[in-house]
């Protein structure tokens, strides 16, 4: 076999995998779940590090959470971005001060692992 037919076959056998995975994930409820949580998860260390300014203990304590938490704070995450598109400058000092609340926390936090 030459190298583009090699190529080629290696590509079609990643777009066939790829594509079975996908399949698989859409068909099978708890696979679905499993993909969310992990995509979610990922958002809400996002949402905790970027808008809350959240330091790397407090964004680490994200996977100490479970799947319902972390759909609890992804609620509040898009709920928070809504209510700010709405609200504007209202909202935006109600941020500010989550925002000092979350960094006194974030230091008794880290004051008491300390």
């Amino acid at each position: 076999m030459n190298r583009k037919g090699y190529i080629a076959t290696v590509l079609l056998g990643s777009a066939a995998t790829v594509a079975g995975l996908a399949a698989f994930v859409y068909m099978n409820d708890s696979a679905r779940e499993k993909v969310e949580g992990i995509i979610n998860r990922e958002k809400a260390k996002s949402f905790v590090k970027h808008t809350l300014n959240g330091s790397d203990a407090l964004v680490s304590a994200v996977d100490n959470l479970d799947d319902a938490e972390i759909n609890t704070l992804m609620k509040f995450a898009n709920q928070a971005g809504s209510l700010k598109d709405k609200t504007g400058d209202a909202f935006s000092e109600i941020i500010d001060r989550a925002k000092k609340v979350t960094s006194d926390a974030t230091s008794k936090v880290s004051d008491y692992f300390d």
